[in-house]
């Protein structure tokens, strides 16, 4: 079942965003924020800390923190796509690394969902830290909808 929303408006994409990044803990325990979310782009984003580095001697992030960001991004892009309320769940992952996200710079995520079907949904996104041009990763992901009201 779907709920009538319209999603076009700024102010409603703002308050699902919140609420997306709120209601999940892991979001909430990376300091995961909503820098935008007003177009068909959206963008989170990550400060730097210390502990998320995987190697601290180098001063290179945790891949693992970018992948999580990445799902994120894309299940919210995805979230604020689809006609109504819903769910979905992450069923495929892709992560292309192209270089190592340094200390010291935060971690943007834009994502979009670029296809959706009756059962899926599709998205994409590029990792960067302080020029968009030149990423430290690229993903591809594949969400299911099921249906549910989300909330």
């Amino acid at each position: 079942m779907t709920v009538d929303i319209d999603k076009t408006d700024p102010a409603v994409r703002a308050r699902i965003a919140q609420g997306f990044t709120d209601s999940v803990a892991h979001h909430q325990a990376l300091g995961l924020r909503v820098i935008d979310a007003s177009g068909e782009r959206i963008v989170v984003g990550l400060d730097y800390r210390a502990d998320f580095l995987g190697d601290p001697a180098a001063g290179l992030w945790h891949t693992a923190v970018g992948t999580t960001a990445a799902d994120s991004g894309c299940g919210l892009a995805v979230v604020l796509t689809l006609p109504g309320l819903e769910t979905v769940a992450t069923l495929d992952l892709r992560m292309d690394y192209l270089r190592p996200a340094l200390a010291n710079a935060p971690l943007h995520v834009e994502a979009e969902c670029y296809h959706v079907t009756q059962c899926m949904a599709f998205a994409r996104a590029t990792l960067y830290q302080n020029d968009r041009n030149h990423p430290t990763a690229l993903c591809t992901a594949v969400f299911m909808r099921n249906g549910q009201r989300a909330g």
